[in-house]
């Protein structure tokens, strides 16, 4: 069954307050894959709040990832995406990133982003992550983290794809299974989307909207993008985190 996708990017009181732009950039959409196949690559990334250009930053990382993975996807000789094709695509977006950086007459640094990314086709499933936010699949009523946010050893930092040992950190799992629904999201929701004591989706945050996606047609699913927004910058949900925030979901599902 075809997948059914919304997605938004939504900037953060704290943003709003300081008059800074959001930092989140995120892509999700299908593709028809060399051997006809339909293929649903979805891409999350956060740009550091303490970089100047980190908005650029996440937008050159999603936009090399998508690019990445089309013409993966698109080569004539069908060769199956196996894990050093994933490093070709990291080692490509800060290849990018580091150019628009030289072109800027400015340190790499200023660009720094995580990068969350995940592709699916009918029975393989591919999917990584450099940094914190999350995955969260489910299949057949089981839904599971992917890669526990990557904060690392101190408070209030995490992994950048610009960083240079940024390669170190890469989280990439490829496995033969396919998935019913999906989530990618930057840190900003990870605390009220995940419970940290069981290293648990909370499901609870996610049912509700997956359910109205399952309702609604493929062509009607673009409406929800902006309802999406209002719900993630409701004064419920900035109560709770003023940062930046990026939701993507996907369903295969259809509502009984």
């Amino acid at each position: 069954m075809t997948w059914k996708v919304i997605r938004t990017s939504v900037i953060g009181s704290s943003h709003v307050e300081s008059r800074s732009p959001c930092q989140d950039e995120c892509y999700a959409d299908v593709m028809t894959a060399c051997d006809g196949a339909q293929h649903l690559i979805c891409v999350v990334a956060d740009g550091a709040g303490s970089a100047r250009q980190s908005e650029s930053g996440a937008e050159l990382a999603c936009s090399a990832v998508r690019r990445c993975v089309e013409a993966s996807l698109s080569d004539p000789a069908c060769n199956p995406i196996v894990d050093q094709t994933v490093v070709e695509w990291i080692n490509n977006v800060r290849r990018e990133i580091y150019q628009a950086a030289d072109e800027d007459a400015l340190v790499v640094r200023e660009f720094a982003c995580t990068l969350i990314g995940a592709v699916f086709g009918p029975s393989r499933s591919i999917f990584f992550q450099i940094g914190d936010g999350s995955i969260v699949a489910k299949k057949n009523d089981i839904a599971g983290v992917v890669f526990w946010p990557d904060s690392g050893p101190y408070a209030n930092m995490t992994y950048f794809v610009t960083d240079e040992d940024a390669l170190d950190h890469l989280q990439l799992t490829i496995v033969d299974a396919a998935f019913d629904e999906v989530a990618l999201f930057s840190d900003g929701i990870q605390r009220i989307a995940l419970l940290f004591d069981s290293k648990m989706p909370y499901w609870p945050f996610f049912e509700p909207m997956f359910k109205i996606l399952r309702a609604r047609d493929g062509d009607a699913c673009s409406l929800l993008d902006d309802e999406l927004s209002r719900f993630l910058g409701s004064p419920q949900v900035n109560e709770r985190t003023d940062d930046d925030k990026t939701l993507i979901l996907a369903t295969r599902l259809r509502h009984e």
